[in-house]
């Protein structure tokens, strides 16, 4: 039989629009990955405003996004970092929650310097990564303070204020760090040492 040629053809049929997006499964765990750790920091965020804000001691509270933004550095690829401090910081800026705009170099600057650090001269630990992020942390409430005291909006005596929110959050980063190394595992390991 000869096949006429406007013969009705039905329609292919797709298993799903994924498909079409040409994304392979480990770019779409990538996706995820970089997905959760930007909901984890939203996160942080709002339990900082919303909670940890009513809360001092001795006229200190908690940086939660800076500590989550040192952790997250720490426990991923430095070249990642790199990106990922950049952009979690400037987003951090434009919020409102951050206390300037030189929190964008500090933030992405010290990510890094700690991150390359971490790698070439501390094994993989939970104590490595831990003592790393609070060191950054240490670095950033301390220069912030002093960029504070340099334009006179701050005095001198306050600067156990800066240590004490340093060591508030240094007591949560024990907590956040098993969360965040399980989104870094998702889509393989990510240390190779």
């Amino acid at each position: 039989m000869l096949r006429k040629k406007h013969e009705f053809k039905p329609d292919r049929t797709d298993s799903g629009t994924l498909n079409k997006l040409y994304i392979t499964k480990k770019q779409r765990l990538s996706l995820l990955k970089w997905f959760l750790f930007g909901l984890g920091l939203l996160v942080l965020s709002l339990v900082q405003d919303v909670i940890m804000s009513r809360f001092t001691i001795l006229g200190a509270t908690t940086d939660l996004v800076c500590g989550g933004i040192f952790l997250i550095c720490l426990l991923i690829s430095v070249d990642s970092s790199a990106i990922f401090a950049l952009t979690a910081s400037v987003i951090y800026y434009f919020a409102g929650f951050s206390p300037g705009v030189h929190c964008i170099i500090l933030l992405t600057a010290l990510g890094i310097f700690l991150n390359i650090l971490r790698h070439n001269y501390l094994k993989k630990s939970f104590f490595s990564v831990v003592l790393c992020a609070l060191l950054g942390l240490l670095a950033y409430e301390l220069l912030c303070f002093f960029l504070a005291l340099f334009v006179e909006q701050t005095s001198l005596p306050r600067i156990g204020i800066a240590c004490m929110t340093c060591l508030l959050t240094g007591a949560v980063l024990p907590i956040l760090y098993p969360i965040f190394v399980s989104i870094g595992k998702i889509g393989g390991e990510t240390w190779k040492e």
